[in-house]
């Protein structure tokens, strides 16, 4: 099974010179940690990491496709184990 931890070390391995992928893996790991600590809520942390991955898909054209492929692995991981707690 998939851990936070996981999916944030797949996070900082995101290595683009696109700074909207870097921003994008940046604020993903920021509201990650912002849930862990209870300052927002896992409702409102999974509609802010979706946001974000709407966002990157349609502007996948732009993007270097192995990031994309990464940040939407992490990401999926993260909601799905937001949902499961």
């Amino acid at each position: 099974m998939s851990s936070v931890q996981q999916h944030q070390e797949e996070l900082a391995n995101v290595n683009s010179r696109n700074p909207d992928v870097t921003d994008a893996a940046s604020k993903v790991h920021e509201y990650t940690d912002l849930c862990i600590q209870g300052q927002i809520s896992k409702k409102e942390y999974i509609e802010l990491i979706k946001d974000i991955q709407r966002e990157l898909n349609i502007n996948q054209d732009m993007v270097e496709q192995d990031n994309l492929i990464l940040m939407n692995t992490a990401i999926n991981g993260l909601i799905n184990l937001a949902s499961l707690a």
